[in-house]
């Protein structure tokens, strides 16, 4: 009787194979990483997501593991597991823009070659490095691989998942734990951003209801195991923090979000087609056909969960209100995967003189090329950090520079004055994160007057306090703009300790 479920190589030949599966992953690896890793800390760290997770992994190293701090106060919004990987190696390597994004970047070169050895296996070698090389030339993913931020170790957790379901396709039983495990390495990773795995993993079920009678019992032991891995830290936080931490982790991260636009994030349902435009260009026009191959061919059936999860995961986030780039990033290694399978599956039915092999890769390399150029300026646009206004964050060169020279070997005098970096700039919207993170310590916002009742404040941007309630008689450290010294209240006195062409910092006090 004919069946429909996808062959492998029989097993001798699978074994046969896996020494050139594991060569060709090691390459594939060792390229993701050159790509991936050069020159990873040569940027300053950006304002928003990336300088303040850097900054609670910086505070982790004094305040302890199991409760994130921010600005010494504790922070409730995320899983910490990608704080904790970014905190050990700032206590193995020092604290640096290389060591914050070594997590997320490390997390890349795993998932290119997790993908690779097991398209290598299941597919082809051939699959397998089209895969690679898809990915690898995707600026969505490189994007999120080379900050310090959550996306990619949140995929590399996603697409373990998601061999795992593939490996109960072809009965193997340790897919259901490596099913467990990833969503486990997902959810302590971003918390709901995950939820589109329990989708997928729902519709699957669905779609092969045999996989569930015949794989309870492994299902059922691997969802006890998750539960023991995620459930101790939750449990530990709602007991310390009750209601507040229920409102910060659920009610703003997955509620508000959901349901508002919100941090100025205004965008159209169609929002995520345009990323996909401008951050995997060309192979995204081959995302659809790809995906709609691997649901409809018997013979694509392993694939077929990549697809769901792929269009789970960008229909999910279209129809979240408030939608940013890098929310859609999990989707990028999927559909490398069934890319690469389709791209595969029609070269098997033509025959390509080596010739016509190499003018075919170069024309391929000239499209990648010529596409890479015309979207640059638009793409740089779209992954700036934005202010809660929606405006693009200002650049912080100067700023991280000035930060730089005042506190990263601070003189005597700097480092013997205690208390906070008080921050005086003009405008309501002056973002922190890197201040606190280049300073290394905590910055409270100052005006010389209170704020009107009703001002609108922002914990990251504009929170200040009077000048009253900040300065005292004993100086403090100020960032200020250079602009607003002339404006200094009489009873204040202000000492420059270094300047740049905007702003200064220095020492003020009470007269």
């Amino acid at each position: 009787m004919a069946t429909t479920q996808p062959t492998t190589q029989p097993a001798a030949a699978a074994h046969a194979e896996r020494p050139a599966a594991l060569r060709s992953t090691v390459l594939a690896a060792l390229l993701a990483a050159l790509v991936i890793l050069t020159l990873l800390g040569h940027n300053r760290l950006t304002d928003w997501d990336e300088g303040i997770y850097a900054q609670i992994s910086r505070e982790m190293l004094s305040s302890g593991l199991l409760i994130p701090h921010w600005n010494l106060q504790p922070w409730l919004e995320k899983p910490p597991l990608m704080l904790w990987i970014t905190a050990v190696f700032f206590k193995l390597f020092g604290v640096s823009e290389f060591t914050a994004r070594l997590g997320s970047a490390l997390s890349g070169v795993a998932l290119v070659g997790l993908l690779h050895g097991w398209l290598a296996r299941r597919h082809s070698l051939r699959a397998a490095w089209f895969s690679s090389l898809i990915l690898l030339s995707t600026f969505g993913f490189l994007h999120v691989a080379r900050v310090g931020e959550m996306d990619t170790l949140l995929s590399l957790g996603l697409c373990i998942s998601l061999i795992g379901l593939a490996e109960l396709h072809l009965d193997h039983r340790h897919g259901a734990w490596l099913f467990w495990l990833g969503f486990a390495l997902a959810l302590m990773t971003k918390g709901a951003a995950s939820i589109t795995l329990g989708f997928t993993f729902v519709l699957f079920l669905a779609l092969e209801p045999t996989i569930l009678r015949r794989h309870l019992g492994t299902l059922s032991l691997g969802f006890a195991l998750f539960l023991a891995v995620v459930l101790p830290w939750h449990i530990a936080l709602y007991h310390r923090f009750g209601e507040a931490f229920v409102q910060q982790y659920i009610g703003l991260h997955i509620l508000h979000r959901a349901t508002s636009q919100i941090e100025g994030h205004i965008t159209p349902w169609w929002y995520y087609l345009r990323v996909l435009l401008l951050s995997a260009i060309p192979f995204c026009l081959l995302y659809p056909i790809a995906a709609l191959d691997a649901l409809r061919r018997p013979a694509l059936r392993l694939y077929r969960v990549f697809a769901l999860f792929a269009l789970i995961e960008v229909l999910f986030f279209s129809l979240v209100k408030t939608r940013l780039p890098h929310y859609i990033a999990p989707a990028y290694p999927a559909f490398s995967v069934l890319t690469a399978v389709w791209i595969c599956t029609r070269l098997e039915t033509i025959t390509l003189t080596k010739p016509l092999r190499l003018r075919l890769s170069a024309a391929v390399c000239a499209i990648w090329i010529i596409a890479a150029l015309i979207t640059a300026a638009p793409r740089s646009r779209l992954h700036s950090p934005r202010l809660p206004n929606g405006d693009v964050t200002p650049n912080n060169r100067e700023q991280v520079a000035l930060l730089k020279q005042v506190f990263k070997h601070p003189a005597p005098a700097v480092a013997a004055v205690p208390g906070p970096l008080l921050d005086w700039r003009p405008g309501h919207y002056n973002p922190i994160p890197t201040v606190i993170f280049y300073a290394n310590r905590p910055v409270q916002q100052v005006l010389p007057q209170p704020l009107p009742p009703g001002t609108p404040t922002d914990i990251y941007a504009f929170n200040p306090v009077p000048f009253a309630a900040a300065i005292g008689s004993q100086p403090s450290l100020i960032l200020v703009a250079r602009s607003l010294l002339p404006q200094l209240p009489a009873g204040y006195t202000f000492h420059l300790i270094a300047s740049s062409p905007t702003l200064a910092v220095g020492t003020i006090a009470r007269n």
